[in-house]
């Protein structure tokens, strides 16, 4: 019986040594997209990807995620510029994942995750150890570089990083007021809207609603009855125009002048004699006294 527990009991170590050599590379990021972040050339790329891989929809408006896609991002970026493989890469991302689950599920403070930050570097250069951590295959400058990586990133604002995990992000509804000036409808006076607008004489020729026939007044009618001697008109006066209008019209333009000037020479003759009479009769007048000045002169 002893021989059989010892060989289970032994059994067990060795299980349990394999569960701690167990790599931390590609535990969490895959192998496939690991390699697709570092073959991306913008940063954008990268975090449209990140953003896809951990479910951080709403990062524009919600703090944690936005912090966790710049958390991720800035680390696998890092990576890229450090020229790692995708294995080192992939071992960051775990380790990234890791420190920040401590604080998000685990409640750590600093120096708790601090020994389990140091528990994963456990057996890097050393040959043939039974500790390790998981990144053994880093060597010694890979790991310096990981380590000062991490306490610049993540533990260096540890306490902002508890403080968001730790208090919920206070909801901010923003509003904006818009006043908006509709157009008042198409009818008049006021003008269609400018896209159907045209030019004012077509509007007003074929759009424009004319105004109405104001009625007759009679004292409009008194007036016209005024003006022609208080006299109506009646059908014997608008027969005698029509006979009158017609007598003109059958005139020649000759005939027409020839009774102008007879016209006018019975109408300006008398005016003409009577005229040359005062000539006359002026003439006279200056004539005599003209005679006297000579008189007067030789006397």
């Amino acid at each position: 019986m002893s021989r059989k527990s010892g060989k289970a009991k032994g059994g067990k170590d060795k299980v349990k040594k394999d569960e701690d050599r167990e790599s931390l590379a590609f535990k969490i990021l895959p192998a496939a997209l690991t390699q697709q972040l570092l073959d991306c050339k913008d940063v954008l790329d990268v975090q449209e990807k990140i953003v896809e891989f951990e479910k951080l929809q709403l990062y524009e408006y919600d703090l944690k995620d936005a912090t966790e896609m710049d958390y991720f991002v800035s680390g696998v970026w890092w990576c890229k510029e450090k020229s790692y493989d995708s294995q080192t890469t992939s071992a960051l991302y775990t380790v990234l994942h890791t420190l920040l689950d401590n604080i998000r599920e685990k409640h750590l403070d600093m120096v708790e995750n601090l020994v389990e930050f140091k528990k994963m570097f456990s057996g890097i250069g050393l040959e043939g150890g039974d500790i390790s951590g998981g990144l053994e295959f880093l060597d010694i400058t890979q790991a310096t570089e990981i380590m000062a990586y991490v306490k610049t990133s993540l533990f260096q604002h540890y306490t902002l990083y508890k403080y968001m995990y730790s208090h919920k992000q206070a909801e901010e509804i923003i509003g904006t007021d818009l006043d908006v000036e509709v157009a008042k409808p198409a009818d008049m006076p006021w003008p269609p809207p400018l896209d159907e607008g045209v030019p004012i004489e077509i509007y007003q020729k074929h759009i424009a609603t004319p105004p109405p026939t104001p009625p007759p007044k009679v004292e409009d009618t008194e007036n016209i009855d005024g003006a022609t001697g208080g006299e109506p008109v009646t059908d014997e006066t608008n027969e005698k125009a029509g006979r009158e209008a017609e007598l003109l019209a059958s005139l020649s333009p000759e005939e027409i002048k020839q009774v102008m000037e007879k016209v006018a020479k019975e109408m300006l003759g008398g005016l003409q004699s009577e005229l040359s009479s005062k000539l006359k009769e002026r003439e006279t007048s200056i004539i005599n006294r003209i005679n006297k000045i000579h008189k007067v002169d030789s006397s």
